[in-house]
């Protein structure tokens, strides 16, 4: 019986995987073949320490991230501005996240990683192990169990349910720059009526485009009818402009993907031998960039905590779980204040929610 299983292999699920080989244990990682989208997204230099603690900064280079150049917004102001509140900060990165996570993976299978190319379907605690039941139709038992598996949370229960707290969604599609294109790695991010809008330059010539939105008020069949993008395109005015000067058209590129983006929190982490990392604990809004930084520490933390678990000693897991929930509590706070900013469209729906969220944590 292996002393920790890791279900999920995202960035959480690696990182737990990652420190707990470097702390010497062999534990089991059970996940499905990787479907990581191709997408751009940001890793803030939060992420910096966490990295080289895993021995994995080297793993950014020119194909697999490009050093963020300032953030620029039309948010709260019809005007365009530079975001200057974090000057004295380190700049993050632009990431390629399936090339960044296919180089951690390869780390994990160099390292001799044991893995289960299934998913985890139901999970039952004991006295003295939890049971897991595959989707491969075999079960396998574990001292103790750290749920990586993201926003679909397989540990999640009746009891410990990951509360969704709004309906945000993304619609996006990844651009490829001519050749001759000298695009600045800038995020531009712009607030509309029913929405915001995010754009930015990926590692490898390319651009991705995000539209951000509630579920219930996105445009039906905006899949499939590059008009309805064209229509929603027509309604910024940074974000037309940025596409125009890269001669860049989105409607053209038949891709359109969609994605959750919601925010979602558990109110506990431990229960008893089991474990939660990465967003099958809190899955955050892009907003405030800082997820994949989140993920990162928090399977280290995991990690940490089932290693004092194996030993007898608890209190590495209860400050693991009273920091991770202090930090989600002062993100929503945060994050409030962010939309709050926004006033120009406090009538429409999508920013009059935000303006009467409910209390950040129960």
């Amino acid at each position: 019986m292996p002393d920790v299983v890791i279900l999920g292999a995202g960035m959480a699920g690696m990182a737990c995987a990652r420190t707990l080989l470097q702390r010497g244990l062999r534990p089991l990682l059970v996940a499905p073949e990787p479907d990581v989208a191709s997408r751009g997204e940001t890793l803030s230099f939060r992420a910096s320490p966490y990295l080289e603690r895993l021995g994995w900064l080297d793993l950014l280079d020119a194909e697999t991230a490009t050093q963020c150049q300032g953030r620029y917004s039309l948010w709260g102001s019809a005007a365009l501005r530079r975001d200057t509140s974090h000057q004295d900060e380190q700049p993050g990165w632009h990431i390629d996240r399936r090339r960044l996570e296919a180089r951690m993976a390869d780390t994990l299978d160099t390292a001799g990683i044991a893995r289960r190319r299934t998913e985890a379907r139901q999970l039952s605690q004991g006295p003295s192990q939890v049971t897991i039941a595959l989707a491969d139709g075999a079960s396998i038992d574990a001292a103790h169990v750290i749920d990586c598996t993201g926003r679909a949370a397989v540990t999640a229960g009746p009891d410990t349910p990951l509360r969704r707290l709004d309906r945000l969604v993304g619609c996006y599609c990844v651009l490829t720059l001519d050749d001759d294109v000298d695009a600045v790695a800038a995020t531009l991010v712009e607030a509309v009526a029913d929405g915001w809008w995010y754009m930015t330059v990926m590692p490898g010539g390319r651009s991705l485009l995000c539209y951000f939105t509630d579920s219930d008020l996105l445009p039906p069949g905006l899949r499939k009818d590059p008009a309805l993008l064209r229509q929603l395109l027509s309604q910024t005015q940074a974000i037309a402009a940025r596409l125009d000067s890269l001669g860049l058209d989105p409607t053209a590129s038949g891709a359109l993907s969609f994605a959750p983006a919601s925010t979602a929190t558990q109110v506990r982490l431990i229960e008893h031998r089991i474990i939660r990392a990465g967003d099958a604990a809190s899955a955050l809004d892009p907003l405030g960039a800082n997820g994949l930084a989140t993920a990162l520490w928090s399977g280290i933390q995991a990690a940490e905590s089932a290693i004092g678990l194996l030993a007898g000693n608890d209190s590495q897991a209860k400050d693991y779980e009273r920091r991770f929930l202090e930090g989600i509590a002062s993100f929503l706070t945060t994050q409030r204040a962010m939309y709050a900013s926004e006033r120009r469209f406090s009538d429409a729906s999508f920013w009059r929610r935000r303006s009467h969220a409910a209390p950040a944590m129960a």
